[in-house]
């Protein structure tokens, strides 16, 4: 049988476990950690740089001399000038980026502009301050056309070595600043006879 003083003893010890139990709980601290997370999210620019390429055309009158107008032709022969128009032409401007072109108009009954002796000399000459890069000389009869390059010169000669009848003749020149033509109609006549050189007489005595 327990005694009062012991119970009180057992007692005391019990309520002693008792506190310090709720001692230590209630100095306990839950500690929670909470880890967040922050996304940082990166904005990418795309710069498109656009290069506009210009085309130059260059002006073929730079540094050299160059004319308003496709020049005119003057062919002479025995029986003096003809004067000739450009038949139809692509020219350069001197100024503006721009080509004028005169289509050639068709010119089927022409009268005859020139009588020629067949195998005399023509010189065709043209009022430009330089010389063309290229002539051609079209001549036209019942067989077909025929076609000759003239030496490229301002101004240059050729023999007419035509046989006898009349033909349609054109002149294709080409020029720094385009491309022209001349046409006209010849009658080609048989050549003089050459009258032979009179020789002296031989004295005897």
């Amino acid at each position: 049988m327990i005694g009062p003083t012991r119970s009180r003893r057992l007692a005391l010890a019990v309520l002693v476990v008792l506190g310090l139990c709720a001692g230590q709980s209630a100095g306990a601290q839950t500690t929670t950690t909470s880890s967040s997370s922050t996304t940082s999210s990166t904005a990418l620019v795309t710069t498109t740089s656009t290069s506009t390429t210009s085309t130059t055309v260059v002006n073929p009158c730079t540094g050299q001399p160059c004319t308003v107008d496709p020049p005119v032709a003057t062919l002479s022969g025995s029986a003096g000038d003809v004067r000739l128009n450009p038949f139809g032409f692509c020219w350069r401007e001197v100024e503006r980026a721009l080509t004028r072109c005169l289509a050639p108009a068709l010119a089927l009954d022409i009268p005859v502009g020139m009588v020629v002796r067949s195998g005399e000399t023509l010189t065709l000459g043209f009022d430009a301050p330089v010389p063309p890069g290229e002539v051609v000389l079209r001549r036209g009869d019942e067989a077909g056309v025929a076609t000759r390059m003239l030496t490229p010169t301002n101004p240059t000669a050729f023999v007419a070595d035509f046989p006898v009848g009349i033909y349609a003749i054109s002149f294709q020149t080409k020029w720094n600043q385009g491309d022209v033509s001349y046409r006209l109609k010849i009658e080609v006549r048989a050549a003089p006879p050459t009258a032979s050189d009179p020789r002296p007489l031989a004295l005897t005595g």
